[in-house]
């Protein structure tokens, strides 16, 4: 197939070069680059940033592109900013598409959505036929149930979205469950996951080698891949601290913050850190480059969130993958990825006193804390492989053009292999 993956907001470039970038990002440089290599053609289209990004269209891996479009300033947007300006980028987009008609328009988040349909509502061709895939990595009706912000029209624009796409696609069955309560059928729903590359985070290395920063005693060390917001839960894990003096805490910031140096929130949780005088057994690292990551989360001995929402659960899976137990809140996609008792520990909200609590077990039971590790990898490799989430999507797209389903028809005693477990 010819795929159009509109990604307004989610370059795919700042990933494939191994810099630090958001899950959207990551999860659109992925899932094209695993699509182009079973056969498909992939051209990204993604809104210009920066006046230094290319005209036409860039090179991404064989069978993937990435094409700028133009449309509002060019620079970093806010998620509001770009809300501003999805118009002027689906009539770009629209231009765009009638010189290169694609099979399938897979839009990624809910303004890439809109910018689909208006490009589709625009185009100078008759494209009524090109089905619509819309992924929404979150949707605002979890978000206000985990607490967070209500956004009224935003979630009026993704329940239009949600009725108006060919076929949806969500991370978690909490996010299908919310599209139930919107009267979306389920069978118009598939829950695709995000997914994590095992030959770069792997427990290879785990047993030797040097870690990535001395530790000054003999401490157990957490680890959490997390936004230094609010609703990212450092400051429940920095209170957690207090009740756990036999550890130590790495908290890795996300690419979405800034440098630690520069950041307003890493200096409140330095404050709160050096208040409760655990200042020393707690590290902020910043965002880390995608090929220091896995080193980073071998040196640890769990991996720890308390995230009062978490729709993608990439970090979790990373860790996992690396051989790591997980003590996670049950929120968004964690509960899809953590089996409870099983590859980890899920919690009910996590505060500090349940955070050190479910640590504390994990680490004083060291046959407990090897048989998570080990049922976490089996996990992890087994059913996110990103492969396995390009044949689950390449499966959503048949599902929205049945019209051409003969021409195109997957070779479904491989799907079947496939997506039963093989950790391949």
């Amino acid at each position: 197939m010819k795929i159009a993956m509109v990604a307004e907001h989610a370059n795919p470039l700042p990933a494939h070069r191994g810099e630090p970038a958001c899950p959207a990002s990551l999860h659109v440089c992925a899932l094209s680059r695993q699509l182009a290599k079973r056969g498909h053609r992939v051209t990204v289209y993604v809104r210009r940033s920066d006046p230094d990004q290319p005209d036409g269209r860039t090179r991404m891996a064989r069978g993937v592109s990435v094409a700028y479009l133009d449309a509002g300033p060019a620079r970093p947007l806010s998620e509001d900013e770009h809300s501003e300006h999805t118009g002027a980028f689906g009539t770009a987009l629209a231009a765009v598409l009638d010189e290169d008609v694609p099979d399938v328009l897979h839009a990624i988040g809910w303004t890439s959505g809109l910018a689909a349909l208006h490009a589709q509502a625009h185009s100078e061709k008759d494209q009524s036929g090109t089905p619509i895939v819309q992924t929404f990595h979150s949707l605002n009706a979890s978000e206000q149930r985990s607490g967070l912000a209500h956004r009224p029209d935003r979630a009026r624009m993704e329940t239009i979205l949600a009725a108006r796409a060919d076929h949806v696609l969500v991370n978690s069955t909490d996010q299908q469950g919310e599209l139930a309560r919107l009267r979306v059928p389920r069978h118009h729903v598939s829950v695709v996951p995000f997914g994590v590359d095992p030959d770069h985070f792997s427990v290879e290395g785990s047993a030797s080698g040097e870690p990535w920063q001395a530790r000054r005693e003999e401490r157990a060390r957490l680890i959490s891949v997390t936004s230094l917001t609010r609703a990212g839960g450092a400051e429940r894990l920095v209170e957690a601290m207090v009740r756990l003096p036999e550890a130590e805490l790495v908290l890795v910031s996300t690419a979405e913050d800034q440098e630690v140096a520069l950041d307003e929130n890493a200096r409140g949780i330095e404050l709160l850190a050096k208040e409760l005088g655990v200042d020393d057994r707690v590290h902020l690292t910043g965002p880390v480059e995608r090929k220091e990551l896995p080193r980073l989360l071998r040196s640890a001995d769990v991996y720890v969130s308390a995230a009062s929402y978490d729709p993608y659960g990439g970090a979790v899976l990373e860790a996992m993958s690396c051989g790591l137990p997980v003590v996670a809140t049950a929120t968004g996609a964690v509960p899809g990825a953590v089996l409870h008792r099983t590859s980890g520990v899920l919690m009910r909200f996590g505060r500090p006193d349940e955070v050190a609590r479910s640590v504390r077990a994990v680490l004083n039971t060291p046959t407990m804390s090897t048989a998570y590790g080990i049922a976490a990898m089996d996990r992890a490799r087994s059913r996110f492989t990103w492969q396995r989430i390009a044949i689950e999507t390449e499966l959503a797209y048949e599902r929205s053009r049945p019209q051409l389903a003969a021409r195109d028809e997957i070779q479904e005693d491989e799907a079947d292999l496939l997506l039963s477990g093989s950790p391949n």
